[in-house]
């Protein structure tokens, strides 16, 4: 048996698939998309790289136009960060949620619920 195929998950936590737009909190602009989620942080897509050693804050989980209430608002930091090799350059970044606050930790499970339920249905 090969290898690879041996090797057991050494993630504490289960990711969830998550294709959520995630924006600045300072101007509300669009940074990137979620590939991942889960409780501690997400897996994120964006054409410019997330700065090193920086905290960045950002908001996730509805649409620009839904109500300020239902975003989730969290600072995060990039542990790690790959990117393709081709002409049309995609950044992938491991973001590392920032002691979110019970309400946001709520949120984010909440969410995770949902997606959850839509992945059995």
């Amino acid at each position: 048996m090969n290898a690879q195929l041996q090797l057991k998950e050494k993630r504490r936590l289960k990711r969830f698939s998550a294709q959520l737009k995630v924006y600045s909190q300072i101007n509300d602009e669009l940074i990137g998309y979620s590939e991942n989620l889960h409780v501690e942080g997400m897996m994120i897509v964006t054409k410019k790289p997330i700065p090193k050693d920086q905290e960045i804050d950002i908001w996730f989980g509805v649409d620009k136009e839904e109500k300020r209430l239902n975003r989730i608002f969290v600072s995060a930091y990039k542990v790690w960060e790959s990117f393709t090799d081709n002409d049309e350059r995609f950044y992938y970044s491991g973001l590392h949620f920032i002691a979110p606050s019970g309400d946001t930790l709520d949120k984010i499970q909440t969410l995770l619920y949902k997606l959850e339920d839509e992945k059995i249905q």
